[in-house]
């Protein structure tokens, strides 16, 4: 067993104990969970090569073709997303990254759930179009209602990009529906769009090291879920600190003017061409999807819910576009400007700033690591050091654990 997977587990055994002593422990039913994974957190499964292209050691040690098909009627999907993530496996047996396995420790361990019975991993194809997870969510919730009954409340925990997901799918389904969650737990729900997906765009992804492999800057400008993430009213000021007023981030001409995404070079590649011609439609696309995610609305402000942010790491608020090129990225920017960080940077996680974020909360915002209002409306914001960690941070967990400890014994009064 990898060493990290043993902390992950004794920790999960004093959340537990805490949970006991705080005498939460009570022996009823849990409210089912879906829990609808973030970006790059489904395994994508090739059914030509007959092997899983993403969630392993061979994801980094071999090459794979990550260039996203659109859905179509006339043929089935070469790349299958139907199994949760739970762990990175880089040498099988030894060495790990946890996912989402610590979560799924916790909520075991410290509340009885169980994976397929009470709690469910939302499984998805991340680099499509968020709607097509709207519509996932949509059948998912059905099915609890075949399964628990149709009055059965049940809670929603969502990573990163997929609260995005949640919120279009709170302000477009049915009022019944809406009834049912009884919470919806977002971790680094990104409002306002991420300067990280211009940075993706810019130089891919890779697990590792760009010594091995991973998404080529093309694979990532060929998904439709990148540019639903883009930050819709982008501040971009150029070297001067001088604000670039015709910048509009919805606009192709622009991209082909700052030499964005598939702009960055000349055409290089056939993938290359097909990611030009699709970038007007995958704009207006996001662009749609922003706007109807985008400000206040009753229905959704109406279901409780818990947010875990961070402010324990520097971020972009603002992108330099200088010297014919783009820098996003804070270690950059301190670097070749030292004298534009108080205009570019601020607090935040790695991905998120800070600020926006809570522009329309009107619960309580905490900061303590172990007090917080169990049974309401909350946002923590805690010192998780980057985005991801949110996930795993031990203050978030035992958070998480005991408001649904004290959600399900509201619920059975």
């Amino acid at each position: 067993m990898p060493l990290n997977r043993g902390w992950s587990l004794i920790r999960a055994q004093l959340i537990a104990a805490q949970i006991r002593q705080a005498k939460l422990d009570d022996k009823i039913p849990n409210l089912p969970i879906i829990y609808l994974p973030g970006i790059l957190g489904t395994k994508l499964f090739d059914r030509q090569k007959q092997a899983f292209i993403w969630g392993d050691h061979r994801s980094v040690f071999t090459k794979s073709d990550y260039e996203y098909e659109y859905p179509s009627t006339q043929h089935s999907p070469r790349v299958l997303a139907t199994e949760q993530l739970h762990a990175f496996s880089i040498v099988p047996y030894l060495v790990s990254t946890l996912v989402t396995q610590e979560l799924k420790d916790v909520l075991e361990t410290a509340l009885g759930y169980r994976e397929g019975q009470d709690l469910f991993f939302l499984a998805h194809d991340w680099r499509a179009d968020h709607r097509v997870l709207v519509d996932t969510i949509d059948r998912e919730v059905d099915r609890l209602k075949t399964i628990f009954g149709e009055n059965q409340p049940f809670i929603f925990i969502a990573q990163s990009a997929s609260n995005l997901a949640i919120r279009y799918w709170l302000r477009h389904t049915t009022p019944e529906n809406r009834a049912l969650v009884a919470k919806w737990y977002a971790f680094g729900p990104p409002w306002h769009g991420t300067f990280q997906a211009l940075s993706m765009m810019e130089t891919g992804y890779y697990a590792g090291s760009r010594y091995l492999y991973g998404f080529s800057p093309d694979d990532v400008c060929g998904c439709p879920f990148v540019y639903q993430l883009l930050p819709p009213n982008p501040v971009v000021i150029d070297s001067y600190g001088r604000a670039l007023n015709d910048f509009d981030i919805y606009d192709e001409a622009c991209w082909e003017h700052y030499r964005l995404g598939p702009y960055k070079t000349s055409i290089s590649s056939a993938q290359n061409q097909r990611v030009r011609e699709a970038l007007a439609k995958n704009l207006q696309g996001a662009k749609r999807f922003t706007d109807a995610v985008s400000g206040i609305n009753a229905d959704e402000q109406a279901v409780p819910q818990v947010w875990y942010l961070s402010d324990n790491n520097i971020t972009l608020k603002a992108a330099i576009y200088g010297r014919d090129r783009w820098y996003l990225q804070a270690k950059e920017i301190k670097r070749e400007f030292p004298q534009l960080v108080a205009q570019t940077l601020t607090v935040g996680d790695d991905h998120l700033p800070l600020e926006g974020l809570l522009q329309h909360w009107s619960a309580p915002i905490v900061r303590d690591r172990y007090q917080h209002p169990w049974g309401n409306s909350f946002a923590f914001i805690s010192q998780a050091s980057t985005h991801r960690a949110l996930i795993n941070h031990t203050p978030n967990l035992r958070s998480l654990a005991f408001d649904i400890a004290t959600e399900r014994r509201k619920i059975h009064k």
